[in-house]
């Protein structure tokens, strides 16, 4: 605004001042006019300058018993002095830069100094302007005049930038949210309103370097968030600070540090006036979360976002996205526990008004039948800063069909003999059936294979002729206990034989009632299953099992008389209904070629007595398999 606007509304405001006003003990018959005494304003300059020159064009308003006395345009002198008359007691309001704002009619100090301006004045910057308030104290004013100086502050705080530390930065953009869109002419820390505008600044090509005056901001009670956008090399950046308040007259220089180990902004507050330093920069103490915006995840998956974890059904999904909003690109780092069944994409970025987003794409497969729930963990990193790591857990739940259980002996045994490592290929009771009822009604499906000692694979010669000692020229695993030679799903093993002497005391006579190494009460009975046995070779015997259960917890455990074959027979019959033999997972005291096995050897008798017994590792028995 120039001078002579200036001068314009000083008159307009002249106009509404009290008829009559005159000096020195003049008086109307209505109103004693106050006595004028000549104020000598030495310099007019602005506060926090190290060195500023005098402001040449200051209008000035006086105020006097609550009302405006007075509005005159400053002429300094070649001194850079003023001369003012003013009444003792008063007080003078100067401003430069801003008059156009203020109301024409005003005429209470109470209304002048609560004015608030900023309406249709923001051109991407906060407008300028410099104030002061002085107040002459009564008696202050005397008849020979008095000398005052004046300091006006600036009304807005300054924003520059500095990205000098490292050459590779490079900003694109600056934004400026939650900037007070209002602020008082006069009134100092204090907050206006609760109205905000967003400024925005974007350079033409990637700026590196030093830029004074970026932005102008209006004093805030509130933060103010600033968000630079831009790369560091190739990499894209997104940076926001924050500035807890914002006080006017001071200058606020942004500077970007260290960007190749950890993105920093350093705000410093400079001259105009001395201030604290208010550092600005990413919380590294803070996960690298989803979000929930930005990922597609079906309805039938849970999230808990606040934890990075998902709860996939055993139904599997198809293909979600997994998001992530961040001031740098986010990258994968390491999996964990992904098998053939969970497919993890490379990840993918795109800038957004919100940030840096990452994303990548995770599909399951639907669990097979008897499969454990499982996790996989997607380690994460945010690409530009050292120590900023996290991850997201994608739980899958087990199968809905599992495998049946026995908790007795003092551990958690297969209800059922085991067929391979392959959980599809487990046994597992009809629909609607129980455990028991499988033995007693459909024997022949709950025997599952034979097994020569640490080796994986089954023979069941009743199913086929086969005479090989060796099925698929297996190596061995002495003692059997490696996960890649033993026939036991996941999350089961071969048991030891403590673990067999527990629940099958060598020497017991069965059946009969006896503790368990655990002190459980067991009550061993024979059972025989009901129907005609049939197979596909033929091959027939008697149904027989035998039902171990706990006197306190009422659970069982049933073992059938599956028989056995040697390693030299070249029959295809086991010797259903004869006996069961069960190998145990050591051959600790073994000669060559033997390892341990418990045997129920009824054969045909309706009594037996349990034996620990030492058989050729080429034989072949029952794998029961027991709980890691």
């Amino acid at each position: 605004m120039n001078y002579s606007s200036r001068k314009a509304i000083v008159s307009i405001l002249m106009g509404a001042l009290f008829l009559g006003s005159c000096s020195n003990n003049e008086q109307t018959e209505e109103k004693v006019i106050q006595q004028t005494y000549s104020v000598t304003l030495k310099g007019i300059t602005v506060s926090g300058e190290e060195s500023s020159e005098e402001l040449k064009d200051v209008s000035v308003f006086q105020f006097s018993d609550g009302g405006l006395y007075k509005a005159e345009q400053l002429n300094p002198g070649k001194d850079g002095q003023s001369e003012i008359s003013a009444v003792s007691g008063s007080r003078l309001y100067f401003l430069t830069g801003l008059e156009e704002a203020m109301g024409e009619n005003v005429t209470s100090e109470e209304e002048f100094r609560n004015m608030v301006i900023g309406e249709g004045l923001h051109d991407n910057s906060a407008p300028s302007f410099m104030a002061a308030v002085v107040e002459l104290e009564s008696g202050v004013v005397t008849r020979g005049g008095t000398e005052i100086n004046v300091a006006m502050k600036r009304g807005v705080a300054r924003i520059d930038l500095n990205t000098t530390a490292d050459s590779k930065t490079k900003i694109k953009e600056i934004i400026v949210e939650d900037a007070p869109a209002e602020t008082f002419l006069f009134i100092e820390n204090k907050q206006a309103s609760d109205k905000t505008v967003n400024y925005r600044k974007e350079f033409g090509s990637d700026f590196n370097g030093e830029q004074k005056e970026v932005f102008r901001i209006f004093e805030s009670m509130r933060p103010v968030h600033i968000v630079l956008r831009g790369t560091y090399g190739e990499v894209p950046i997104r940076l926001k600070v924050e500035l807890p308040v914002v006080e006017r007259n001071k200058v606020y220089e942004l500077t970007v540090l260290n960007v190749g180990a950890k993105i920093e902004g350093n705000f410093t507050i400079k001259p105009w006036e001395e201030g604290e330093t208010i550092i600005g920069k990413p919380d590294t103490n803070h996960r690298i979360l989803l979000s929930a915006s930005k990922s597609k995840i079906p309805g039938e998956v849970k999230v808990n976002y606040e934890n990075n974890i998902l709860e996939i059904p055993a139904t599997g999904v198809g293909e979600m996205t997994l998001a992530f909003v961040s001031d740098t690109p986010i990258g994968i780092s390491s999996t964990e526990g992904v098998g053939d069944d969970v497919n993890v994409g490379s990840i993918s970025m795109s800038e957004e008004a919100e940030g840096i987003v990452s994303a990548f794409n995770v599909s399951v497969n639907a669990q097979g039948n008897g499969r454990l729930g499982y996790a996989v963990r997607v380690h994460l990193k945010n690409v530009l800063l050292d120590g900023t790591y996290d991850y997201v857990e994608i739980r899958v739940a087990p199968s809905d069909k599992q495998i049946e259980t026995v908790e007795i002996g003092g551990n958690v045994w297969m209800a059922f003999n085991a067929r391979s490592r392959d959980l599809d290929d487990q046994i597992y009771p009809l629909d609607g059936a129980a455990i028991e009822d499988m033995y007693r009604t459909s024997w022949i499906n709950t025997v599952g294979g034979l097994f020569q000692s640490g080796r994986l694979y089954m023979y069941v010669p009743w199913q086929g002729y086969n005479p090989s000692n060796n099925l698929g020229n297996q190596v061995a695993d002495t003692p059997w206990q490696k996960d890649t030679h033993m026939p036991c799903p996941e999350g089961y093993r071969i048991p030891t034989v403590a673990e067999w002497q527990s629940l099958l005391p060598a020497g017991q006579e069965i059946p009969s009632t006896y503790k368990a190494g655990n002190g459980e009460t067991i009550i061993a009975t024979l059972h025989v299953g009901e129907g005609k046995l049939i197979t596909p070779t033929g091959v027939t015997g008697t149904q027989h099992y035998v039902k171990f259960t706990s006197e306190e917890t009422k659970r069982c455990l049933i073992i059938p008389l599956v028989g056995g074959k040697g390693d030299k027979t070249t029959s295809n019959n086991p010797g259903f209904g004869k006996r069961a033999v069960l190998w145990a997972s050591e051959r600790n005291g073994c000669p060559g070629g033997y390892a341990w096995a418990y045997w129920l050897p009824f054969e045909g008798a309706e009594r037996t007595t349990i034996k620990k017994q030492q058989l050729q590792m080429e034989a072949f028995a029952s794998v029961r398999c027991v709980k890691k």
